[in-house]
């Protein structure tokens, strides 16, 4: 069978600060490489001899891809495993923003699957590239870990267990987390959420 490992990187300056960044790119700030050598040894133990290794190309996930390779084998990155495009809301808490856009703020929180946040990308454009960023390069047949963010994380369970995005609010996956999909004749089935993390 195959299997669809996605880990979350690990924790970062802003994560800790509670700021939208997606496209941002800072590093895994202390914790964060500890929580990517923790994924490390939970993947070990778990003995799974992977195939393949992607990455989202943000700094926070390539590092973390690294510190995890316990396989060596050549980690492939890919722009379309970056975080969902925040626009204008960039760089900011949530405390700021409702000074700074309260009408955007309002627009997000009343249509969170298609607002856009005016320079960035809506939820559903997150999901569309994601899941064709797994049909067209992943062989499902094959064990694949995918080393990414929330957002993609999320939409991607959202896809495969309610098809579509019903259920993008109903997972949390921390920092340096795991979640396992088993694929079994191109079915999926979720054998893992947030393991470590």
């Amino acid at each position: 069978m195959g299997k669809l490992i996605l880990v979350r990187h690990g924790e970062t300056k802003m994560n800790a600060q509670g700021i939208y960044f997606g496209h941002l790119d800072p590093e895994l700030n202390l914790l964060g490489k500890e929580q990517a050598k923790e994924t490390r040894k939970i993947l070990e133990k778990l003995n799974f001899n992977y195939d393949f290794l992607y990455t989202s190309d943000l700094k926070r996930a390539y590092e973390t891809a690294e510190i995890l390779n316990y396989n060596k084998k050549n980690i492939i990155l890919a722009q379309e495993l970056r975080e969902i495009n925040f626009g204008i809301f960039e760089g900011f808490s949530y405390e700021e923003l409702k000074l700074k856009y309260p009408d955007e703020l309002t627009k997000c929180e009343k249509n969170w699957e298609n607002y856009n946040y005016l320079t960035g990308e809506s939820v559903k454009e997150l999901q569309n590239r994601s899941v064709e960023f797994i049909k067209n390069n992943l062989d499902l047949n094959k064990i694949n870990i995918v080393v990414t963010h929330w957002g993609v994380i999320n939409t991607l369970l959202s896809y495969y267990f309610s098809n579509g995005l019903e259920s993008y609010w109903k997972y949390s996956v921390n920092n340096g987390g795991i979640v396992i999909i088993e694929f079994s004749n191109g079915f999926p089935i979720l054998k893992g959420l947030n393991i470590g993390g």
